[in-house]
């Protein structure tokens, strides 16, 4: 996949610009999320399409010295298969990320920048860098923590009931046999006027 290689520090240094699409089929970690069911037609509609930006310029660091950094401002959009925790079943997730890196050198310079929640997130480059890597890195990491419908076509028996022991059942209408609290409070209030009389 040459398209997506890229000498990153030369990308940073002169501003370059690259999007395009990626198939989901094409990013075998995210390919592991999508539900069984999901059929190879169905695989063939998520589609991501993302555009990775280059960019230096002159920054000053904690230490108040100026140096000139490079940075990467990658954007990732498209429908993700998942399958629905409430009811089940796949539905198309929309994704959406983007992230801005400093790019250093390597691993080294990586682990001797600040801990700073200001700091950007050190990506470390090469001159032969794999964009789609990175791509795919994204979307797991906007990947929902518990992926499902907003609104569910249908809700699966055992959630329904609680029958598998993970789902709360859903409550019954009790409404009417608990006191209401303010019929408590207006007690309340009366009870004084009681023992004063």
């Amino acid at each position: 996949m040459s398209e997506y290689v890229v000498d990153l520090f030369e990308f940073a240094r002169t501003g370059q610009v690259a999007e395009g699409d990626v198939e989901l089929s094409a990013l075998p970690r995210m390919v592991t999320e999508v539900p069984a069911e999901v059929s190879a037609s169905g695989l063939a509609q998520s589609v991501f399409h993302w555009r990775a930006e280059g960019a230096e310029k002159q920054v000053l660091r904690a230490d108040g010295k100026p140096t000139v950094a490079q940075f990467l401002t990658l954007s990732v959009q498209g429908p993700m298969w998942l399958e629905c925790q409430r009811c089940l079943t796949p539905y198309l997730e929309p994704l959406d990320s983007e992230t801005t890196f400093e790019i250093v050198r390597d691993e080294a310079a990586a682990e001797d920048r600040p801990l700073d929640e200001d700091e950007l997130e050190a990506l470390v480059g090469s001159k032969h860098f794999d964009l789609r890597e990175l791509i795919e890195e994204e979307l797991l990491l906007a990947l929902p923590i518990v992926p499902k419908h907003e609104v569910c076509p249908s809700v699966h028996e055992s959630l329904a009931t609680g029958e598998d022991g993970l789902a709360e059942p859903i409550p019954e209408p009790e409404e009417e046999d608990k006191p209401s609290p303010f019929a408590a409070l207006a007690a309340l209030k009366r009870s004084p006027d009681k023992d004063g009389k």
